[in-house]
């Protein structure tokens, strides 16, 4: 029933290495911490004693952890690539704040259920050639930046999907960028000051918050549930704070999987024009076939909504090619701040895209996606029912969930031995804004939760925390 996932020709030695050089870049473990014994780390690990401790030799020998007589191994102070000593606080901040990426783009985790992408099988079978004539007209403009505002043809075809879906929206209204995050970073810059405050679902998408760090901008969460955020504290929080933004997900919210219902999202939009506040409505899965819900555009038409969408989680995060659509007089400042800071996106990218989209390669791609997204849904429910667990909020909406943990049970320590077994988590410490500690949990990728080693683990783990085991 579950697929195994294997780690290619990685020899034991070589796993406990890489699984404990990737708990050091992404910062899950720190300086000074201790290591498990060599005892300790042969059972966790599942190998002998002698091949934990030519692990632990080459991690002394480059330097990542030290050995002391008696006291065993712990994270050498220089096992992290040094910062200038002159960096910024609050670049400092930003950069710790999204460890978490940094351990996505590591590739030494076997099982990888708290990435954010899904696996390269689920994109498989992808045409990415232009056909012969739009070749030669992209060889024949090499020279050429093109508009700011992007592809054209692409934004004709973005703006004709989103009035399929009741959203009135001309070409005009659209500015393409590299990727939902660089859209981000380009309204963030060109909306926001340093003093500013704005507001963000809690738990919300960490990323976002590390860009509003950067920019020294105040960020406010407002608590989200299964059906869009609180009403009652997003009025209390407005009303006190007077942000200028609210940054949110209407759809497939990341990381709780949950949407909003009308509403959630009238009360929204009427508080958004009686405090005066802009709403980004960040929907990366708004092309999928299967994600329920009130999509904020739907309703506002761009009054006060900027919408931000993407490829890159449909199709291919290599692409880096997403969008802003808002209002003309917002989308023509986008688009100059693009054009200062980037000059253009990638027209390559976007032809290929576009071809694909006129040809429907990209709609029988979707709906593959959605057919296996059921399925893994389905799979993911009956095996977390048999640990007598259950997502906050039933999972389908996009590619993620949220699983709340027992108490008692630190998701941090969790994500700490998951990776000393090659299996990377994303703990719900990483999604929050509340400085005060939260209920435990974990944020799960649908599509990389097929592998058994994951829920071997989970079973025996809370087996041993609830002293069952």
């Amino acid at each position: 029933m579950v697929q195994f996932i294997r780690s290619g020709r990685q020899t034991k030695t070589d796993r406990i290495v890489d699984s404990i050089a990737a708990q050091i870049g992404s910062g899950l473990l720190n300086e000074g911490d201790r290591l498990p014994s060599i005892r300790a780390a042969a059972k966790e690990f599942n190998v002998s004693k002698n091949t934990v401790v030519e692990a632990y030799d080459r991690l002394v020998a480059k330097g990542q952890i030290t050995a002391r007589p008696g006291s065993g191994f712990s994270v050498a102070p220089t096992a992290r690539p040094p910062r200038s000593e002159t960096a910024p606080r609050h670049v400092v901040e930003a950069v710790d704040s999204v460890s978490l990426l940094r351990a996505q783009l590591d590739q030494n985790y076997a099982v990888r259920v708290g990435d954010g992408r899904p696996p390269p099988s689920w994109m498989a079978g992808l045409s990415l050639r232009l056909p012969r004539n739009q070749l030669a007209e992209a060889e024949q403009n090499t020279s050429g930046y093109g508009s700011a505002m992007g592809h054209a043809a692409l934004r004709q075809l973005i703006a004709a999907r989103h009035q399929l879906d009741g959203i009135p929206l001309e070409p005009e209204q659209i500015v393409t960028t590299f990727g939902a995050n660089h859209a981000l970073d380009l309204i963030v810059r060109r909306y926001l000051s340093p003093g500013d405050t704005v507001l963000v679902d809690e738990p919300g998408y960490y990323p976002l918050f590390a860009k509003l760090k950067l920019a020294q901008v105040n960020y406010v969460g407002v608590p989200r549930g299964g059906t869009g955020p609180d009403l009652d504290r997003l009025k209390e929080i407005a009303l006190r704070e007077r942000p200028k933004i609210y940054f949110t997900q209407s759809t497939a919210h990341n990381p709780t999987g949950g949407s909003y219902d009308l509403a959630t999202s009238h009360g929204l939009l009427t508080l958004a024009e009686t405090c005066n506040f802009l709403v980004v409505d960040d929907d990366p899965f708004s092309d999928l076939p299967g994600p329920r819900g009130i999509r904020l555009a739907a309703l506002d038409r761009f009054t006060h909504v900027i919408g931000v969408g993407t490829f890159s989680k449909t199709l291919s995060a290599s692409f880096r090619t997403g969008y802003v659509a808002a209002r003309p007089e917002i989308v023509a400042e986008i688009a100059e701040l693009k054009m200062l800071t980037t000059v253009n996106s990638s027209r390559f990218s976007e032809m290929i895209i576009t071809e694909m989209i006129r040809n429907r390669t990209y709609e029988r791609h979707l709906k593959r996606l959605s057919q296996r997204l059921v399925h893994a849904s389905e799979l993911l429910t009956r095996n977390l029912a048999e640990l007598g667990l259950a997502c906050r909020i039933p999972p389908g909406q996009g590619y993620y969930a949220w699983l709340d943990l027992p108490d008692g049970v630190s998701d941090t320590e969790l994500a700490h031995a998951a990776a000393r077994e090659g299996i990377f988590l994303a703990p719900s410490t990483f999604f929050s804004v509340a400085s005060q500690p939260q209920p435990a949990g974990m944020r799960l990728n649908i599509t990389r939760t097929d592998d058994a080693r994951f829920f071997t683990f989970l079973r025996r783990e809370l087996c041993q925390a609830s002293g069952s085991g």
